[in-house]
């Protein structure tokens, strides 16, 4: 592990995408996701993606320039096309999209087709609370999760945010999940720095549970809470995938597939809490719930969803811990495409 300048991150990962092709507002907000992934601790979402991307806009496999065009609109709700563009910059943008919606009718809602990996489902639902607004995400992608009772991978581990405004007092509470045991990037993660993972997390191709990252890689995750985290997993196929007009189950692609469009969809939603009550009211009702919430276990001992997140965001702020087989590879990459390496 190393320790960099999360403006180095930051200036590094723009400056790769620019050089790929990408517009220069689009490549900040896409490194603006990586550097609050890595800040976050969630590494998984953050430099060790920027080979893959390179790599899929010089095959073909992906747009540099995402253009979000409205399929049809109607109401509070919303069908985006990403013309297989970024997901970062079509989350971004339909987010923005459902909460100008929700401001004048309470709610918006958007479908994004034929995109790629958003990242970190948080990043979008923080945005929303940002706003003072409830955010719901969701996504579908490639297959890696079992169904209860199964031993083939069948829908992907499909990211889902529930994400709410804090208050003076509280920030705001972000549950941002993976439906399987952990999240795939872990097990790729694991795979790169030859590390052993959790043997509960997955099973080989034969079914057998295994701590062999590579073994799950080829075999499935393990659905978080069993059947209950399988249901989770189906309905945003259904809401990202189904209602989108995407790809879904095994039509879709993994990020890192040798050729093909990965088709990836998203379901976003804004909802305004002020059209139920005053905003002064809701928090104060947020801080009482967040009080109750603490008060159930010793001090420090109890978490809301997103804190400890937020506060590695906070601790992080200036400088984060990234793997040196990480950090090689995004520095290879920068060199081929003549960018300051990370260091």
């Amino acid at each position: 592990m190393a320790v960099l300048l999360t403006k180095n991150i930051e200036r590094v990962s723009s400056d790769i995408l620019s050089a790929a092709g990408v517009p220069i507002a689009q490549a900040d907000i896409i490194a603006s996701s990586i550097v609050d992934a890595h800040r976050k601790e969630k590494h998984t979402h953050g430099l060790g993606r920027l080979p893959i991307y390179i790599r899929k806009i010089k095959s073909g496999q992906m747009e540099s320039e995402t253009r979000l065009e409205i399929v049809r609109s109607k109401g509070c709700i919303t069908v985006f096309d990403a013309h297989n563009g970024f997901g970062q910059i079509a989350a971004h943008e339909g987010m923005l999209h459902c909460i100008d919606k929700a401001s004048n009718l309470g709610v918006g809602i958007a479908v994004v087709k034929d995109s790629n990996s958003f990242g970190a489902a948080g990043f979008y639902g923080e945005t929303a609370a940002s706003h003072f607004m409830i955010g719901i995400v969701m996504g579908n992608s490639s297959p890696a999760l079992s169904p209860h009772g199964g031993n083939k991978a069948c829908l992907g581990t499909n990211p889902i945010c529930f994400a709410f405004p804090g208050t003076d007092k509280n920030p705001h509470i972000i549950f941002d999940m993976a439906c399987s045991v952990a999240a795939r990037g872990k097990v790729r993660l694991a795979a790169k720095n030859g590390e052993r993972i959790p043997i509960e997390w997955g099973l080989d191709s034969d079914g057998n549970p295994t701590d062999d990252p590579l073994e799950v890689l080829s075999g499935s995750m393990n659905a978080s809470g069993g059947y209950k985290g399988f249901g989770l997993a189906a309905a945003a196929e259904i809401l990202a995938g189904i209602l989108s007009g995407s790809a879904f189950a095994d039509d879709v692609l993994p990020l890192n597939a040798p050729k093909g469009y990965s088709r990836y969809g998203h379901f976003l939603c804004a909802i305004d809490p002020e059209f139920f009550l005053e905003r002064n009211d809701y928090m104060e009702r947020i801080d009482c719930l967040i009080n109750k919430i603490k008060a159930c276990g010793d001090p420090g001992c109890v978490f809301l969803p997103g804190e400890r997140s937020h506060a590695n965001s906070i601790k992080n702020i200036r400088t984060v811990n990234v793997s040196d087989a990480v950090i090689a590879d995004v520095n290879r990459l920068a060199a081929s495409l003549s960018i300051e390496q990370l260091c």
